[in-house]
């Protein structure tokens, strides 16, 4: 078997059959990859979703953990147990196009073994747009690997020791990873046409509590990633700066702007069509929120600079 594809999940059902659907349509042939779901004890239809695949043209099967065991785990539970050459990466809100695999599968043939393949990560409001949606016309990333949307052998994971579970919350287990593939010399080819569609419905005031937690526990992440690589391209990664700190406080108008408020001014630009100037007011708004949780989490461990 070529590929693999592992796909975490929690409580994601609705736009986890959206996931699988594209999956289900690709254009290599269904013997050549398998799909791995692995379920992180959803308490939603998330199984229900997963088998009603199962017995569908892909060979899928389902790993449910018992407990909450986070995305780490997943992910490692699933590579674990994947019987491919290469293992693609997805989440289970990311929505594919029919030559998404036939791509990586491409580039890592050309490339050779020691190849980590990435495609962008686009977002949109809802499944429904994708189709509508044309591939970017320019598309980069700084992170060398970023498990929306990515492909690497097998066995350069096992032996970079695959992702480390004991990032204490939401985001840089990747980052770290694909730190210690480029040290493998595992060399990373961007794959522009492979595009991943994020589905990212628009927060709402509702939504607020949630989106400050996301960016706590990204905070706390960030601060573990960095007292394991005290390095300067770990600080420019996870923002901490002088330059990235003085960037988010002016354009929070000086820490002044809450995400609250940031969130209503957001839906109003929307509104008006200016979507991109909207996120933006909002991405600053949550960026300082996070600086601010990173400084904490940071105090007394490091020296700030």
């Amino acid at each position: 078997m070529d590929l693999s594809v592992v796909i975490p999940t929690y409580n994601q059902a609705a736009v986890l059959s959206a996931c699988l659907s594209a999956l289900a349509g690709q254009s290599l042939q269904t013997d050549q990859y398998e799909v791995i779901v692995v379920d992180d004890a959803s308490t939603d239809g998330t199984p229900a979703v997963a088998q009603r695949f199962a017995g569908g043209p892909i060979a899928l099967r389902l790993t449910r953990l018992e407990a909450n065991r986070g995305r780490s785990a997943a992910r490692n539970a699933g590579i674990r147990a994947s019987r491919g050459e290469i293992v693609a990466l997805l989440d289970s809100d990311v929505i594919v196009g029919p030559e998404f695999l036939r791509i990586h599968l491409a580039a890592h043939r050309r490339y050779g073994p020691s190849t980590l393949t990435r495609g962008p990560v686009v977002s949109v409001p809802n499944a429904a747009l994708v189709s509508r949606r044309r591939p970017p016309r320019v598309a980069a990333s700084p992170a060398y690997l970023d498990t929306a949307n990515a492909a690497v052998a097998k066995a350069n994971l096992m032996a970079a020791g695959l992702f480390d579970e004991h990032f204490p919350g939401y985001g840089w287990e990747d980052v770290d990873l694909g730190q210690r593939l480029k040290r493998l010399g595992v060399r990373r080819v961007f794959c522009r046409e492979a595009v991943g569609w994020h589905v990212q419905p628009p927060p709402g005031p509702d939504d607020v509590p949630g989106l400050l937690e996301k960016e706590h526990a990204r905070a706390r992440s960030a601060a573990y990633f960095l007292r394991k690589n005290p390095r300067l391209e770990t600080r420019w990664l996870v923002q901490w700066t002088a330059f990235h700190r003085a960037l988010y406080w002016l354009a929070a108008g000086g820490g002044r702007l809450r995400a609250d408020r940031a969130v209503r001014m957001a839906m109003r630009m929307r509104r008006a069509g200016l979507d991109a100037a909207g996120m933006l007011i909002m991405r600053a708004a949550l960026n300082h929120e996070y600086l601010e949780h990173l400084r904490r989490d940071l105090r007394g461990d490091v020296v700030l600079a």
